[in-house]
């Protein structure tokens, strides 16, 4: 699992923009298309700020949401209105293909299912190109909770938390969808995450985030994250 440590939070935004904008390029002259997955926080949407700024085949992108919370559409607690946001005034909103995750279905559990089909059928196989992850001072990753039972879920690429997380429950994509993923980078920034970081280094599978697959891993971590390292 490979690291790099930037000063600051924007640099680490800005620095996985590029490498996302280079996998993307590249996704397209290989295959015609490109599968990204995004996950919520503050950093990753600077990053996406940055990112569409970049001069790609956006029409061939398909923009998938790593989880989502349960509230209703527009709420500025959903992930998927901080993506919008982060991608007004950009201009490519009506090229590129974005998938939502429904959280004010009346059966969440149909809507998992659901998800988890359009994966498959716009990708082909189910597996993603790219999926990007945060991690939390807790140690999840994703929606991938600790002590939640949605951490043992191997048989389902998408799922329900049972319990509620920060006041909601949540749709995620689990272990087997995120690991099968060609390549996954996690951007970290804050010195609340400098434990958590570690663990995550060291694949401490007592943390959630512990469990992803290394070996196809790449860290964008700023100085604060990376202090007790």
């Amino acid at each position: 699992m490979k690291t790099e440590i930037y000063s600051t939070a924007e640099e680490v935004a800005a620095q996985a923009a590029k490498y996302i904008e280079e996998k993307i390029r590249a996704g397209i002259l290989e295959k015609g298309q490109f599968s990204l997955a995004i996950s919520g926080g503050r950093t990753p949407w600077e990053m996406m700020k940055i990112l569409v700024k970049a001069k790609l085949r956006w029409e061939k992108v398909n923009i998938f949401q790593v989880d989502e919370r349960e509230a209703p559409d527009g709420h500025p607690d959903r992930n998927l209105t901080q993506l919008f946001q982060s991608l007004e005034g950009s201009g490519i909103l009506t090229r590129v293909n974005i998938f939502p995750m429904h959280t004010v279905a009346d059966d969440l559990s149909a809507e998992t299912e659901e998800y988890s089909k359009i994966i498959h059928q716009v990708t082909g196989e189910g597996i993603l190109d790219l999926v990007h992850l945060g991690l939390g001072s807790d140690g999840h990753t994703a929606s991938l909770i600790p002590g939640d039972p949605v951490c043992e879920v191997t048989d389902r690429d998408i799922a329900l938390t049972e319990q509620p997380y920060q006041g909601r429950k949540r749709i995620t994509m689990t272990y087997p969808l995120i690991n099968r993923a060609k390549e996954i980078v996690w951007i970290v920034t804050g010195k609340e995450k400098a434990e958590m970081l570690k663990r995550l280094q060291n694949q401490d599978p007592g943390i959630p985030a512990g469990r992803i697959n290394p070996a196809n891993s790449l860290i964008l971590a700023d100085e604060a994250a990376s202090q007790s390292n």
